[in-house]
């Protein structure tokens, strides 16, 4: 009896390893790539610099280092320009979506380097023998749209449609009902 209880969980964790470490396999490749293209380039700056006789054979990665540090700098600031933001967001649309997880990946990065205040309304949403929290995402006369986010992972959730009558607004913020469902929900008892 265990053996068949057994099987299905090791393949859902497996799976769910599989999804979580493709967009991180994607991201490592990408920099080898980078820097296997970059060390040639490296070392002949550091022949140039003569950095190999102060610092030895460490100047070639560290004139490496430096070039990578330069270049992701160079495009930081080239990203600024509409072509540049149209090619990425060309790439994300034709080719990057199609990576499992990698949407919610960028969200979460987006979210940890450029935190911004969140300013979608918290609410609950009565049904019949429960209540639901959500975000109001728009509200017209007799209907409202609801995000339901999952817990804890509140990048993915549902969208629904609802009776307004079925919503009220929560005392709390959108970050303060993010953190309670990360907790699973602690807290969110008012």
């Amino acid at each position: 009896m265990e053996k068949f209880k057994f099987w299905p969980h090791l393949k859902e964790q497996v799976l769910a390893g599989v999804v979580f470490l493709i967009p991180v396999f994607v991201v490592i490749t990408i920099v080898q790539k980078l820097w296997k293209g970059l060390s040639g380039i490296g070392n002949s700056i550091a022949d140039a610099l003569g950095l190999k006789a102060l610092i030895g054979s460490a100047s070639a990665t560290l004139s490496t280092t430096l070039l990578l540090v330069i270049i992701f700098y160079v495009v930081g600031w080239l990203v600024r320009f509409s072509l540049l933001n149209k090619f990425r967001d060309w790439l994300e649309q034709s080719v990057l979506q199609y990576i499992p997880g990698y949407l919610s990946y960028k969200a979460k990065m987006q979210e940890k380097l450029l935190p911004k205040k969140d300013a979608r309304k918290p609410v609950w949403v009565a049904f019949p023998d429960y209540r639901r929290p959500g975000f109001l995402i728009e509200e017209k006369e007799t209907q409202a749209v609801v995000y339901f986010p999952n817990a804890p992972d509140s990048n993915n959730g549902q969208v629904m449609v609802v009776d307004i009558q079925m919503v009220s607004h929560m005392d709390t913020d959108a970050t303060a009902l993010i953190k309670m469902l990360q907790a699973n929900g602690k807290s969110l008892i008012e």
